[in-house]
């Protein structure tokens, strides 16, 4: 069975989704990040952090204790 992802965060800083996304797969849960920035031409183009549907609660959970 083919695995559902879900949107959690967007941001035009892909810096800070990758931390974001570091902070999760340290705890366990998968992510994926699809940058959508160019390096030539920042664009202002957020990019999005991604996992799995059955982790949405608990990675929200994770960032929001994270951020505080």
């Amino acid at each position: 069975m083919e695995t559902q992802w879900k949107l959690i965060l967007s941001d035009t800083d892909s810096v800070r989704l990758r931390l974001m996304q570091s902070v999760l797969e340290g705890e366990g849960i998968a992510a994926s990040l699809i940058d959508k920035t160019d390096s030539e031409l920042p664009s202002g183009a957020e990019s999005e952090l991604y996992v799995p549907s059955d982790a949405v609660d608990k990675a929200k959970e994770i960032l929001a204790a994270y951020s505080s």
